[in-house]
């Protein structure tokens, strides 16, 4: 019997080491399937059953690239930090041809729609509780504010008032438990981030920026398996990939 290629993708999935692999440092449940009772593999399988084809592969993608960033973990702060953007960007549908602020407005929808998936408040808890102290670096830091480099090449100060308002904003959010706001404002700031390294705007291990490079790492390498696990759980449909898999006759 020929088996269906959406059921194929996942078995796919299930069987990448991924499952196999430091399964207990930071992993959801989900992804436990080896370890836990019955009952959550039959609720798995419900999920893989009821996937969409493209959403198979969006997070096959997902996961091959947060495996490649465990391998570098201990070993290339800047490589992980890297293939774990590369496994964000898996998760959500961009458009290579829109122009950035539509690109912005798509990535907010996204986040919008994980923080309101996370009823168990997972996104919270790594902002607030596990990474606070990083957060209002990132929030405090103009180095990690995109006006401020576009003001270095105009030559002028027009990045200020834009990045008190924008601390202001984020603080008021931290003091109010706006998760959606505050996730929204800590990926805007390790975009900056994601940039300076993808675009050779930063050296290899420099010490410059190491001590933000470590912390996003140490950031993203727990809040990834939380957006893949929100993304395994529910149904609705999450936009096309924009480079698919296309079989040849």
């Amino acid at each position: 019997m020929r088996r269906h290629p959406k059921r194929l993708l996942i078995i796919e999935i299930c069987k990448s080491p991924f499952f196999g692999r430091n399964i207990n440092r930071s992993f959801p449940a989900i992804f436990r399937l080896n370890r836990e009772e019955q009952g959550n593999l039959r609720r798995f399988r419900e999920v893989r059953g009821e996937m969409q084809p493209t959403h198979a592969i969006r997070l096959h993608q997902a996961v091959s690239w947060f495996r490649c960033a465990e391998q570098y973990a201990d070993t290339d702060d800047d490589i992980s930090f890297i293939t774990l953007w590369i496994a964000l960007n898996s998760c959500y549908a961009i458009n290579d041809q829109n122009d950035q602020h539509e690109e912005r407005s798509e990535f907010k929808n996204f986040t919008d729609t994980l923080v309101q998936l996370d009823a168990q408040e997972k996104i919270y808890n790594c902002l607030w509780m596990n990474h606070s102290k990083f957060v209002r670096m990132l929030i405090d830091s103009q180095y990690v504010f995109p006006p401020f480099w576009k003001s270095q090449i105009d030559g002028d100060e027009s990045w200020k008032p834009k990045f008190d308002a924008s601390r202001k904003r984020a603080k008021h959010a931290l003091a109010n438990s706006e998760v959606s706001v505050l996730l929204s404002i800590v990926f805007d700031r390790l975009y900056v981030l994601r940039n300076q390294l993808i675009h050779g705007g930063a050296t290899h291990q420099s010490q410059v920026n190491r001590e933000q490079v470590i912390n996003g790492k140490r950031m993203l390498i727990e809040l990834l398996p939380v957006v893949i696990e929100l993304m395994f759980d529910d149904k609705q449909d999450w936009g096309d990939i924009y480079y698919p898999v296309i079989e040849n006759n």
